[in-house]
């Protein structure tokens, strides 16, 4: 097996969590940049919003994954889904937590 640069499950599993976190960050300054971001993470923690809105901040992670696929970065592609399974495991907990 021949060593590809970029090719770490380290790699796949930093980027496949901060890329929500991105996702997220971008959201709120798209659509919600009037407002301060502590009432904002008060009225999604006030409206339980907030698993639906991690879970919908994960979608990138589908592309990157299926990017590390396409350029056979295996093991870069196996540290994002274990991030989305650590991800998806968080809003489980968070649905029935909040």
């Amino acid at each position: 097996m021949i060593r590809k640069k970029g090719n770490s499950v380290k790699l796949g599993l930093l980027l496949g969590v901060l890329l929500p976190i991105i996702a997220m960050a971008l959201v709120y300054l798209v659509k919600f940049s009037g407002y301060p971001i502590d009432y904002f993470k008060e009225q999604i923690l006030e409206m339980k919003l907030f698993s639906k809105f991690l879970s919908v901040c994960v979608y990138p992670n589908l592309g990157l994954f299926f990017i590390f696929i396409w350029a056979d970065r295996l093991l870069s592609a196996r540290g994002v889904l274990m991030a989305t399974i650590f991800l998806a495991i968080l809003v489980f907990v968070l649905k029935f937590a909040l």
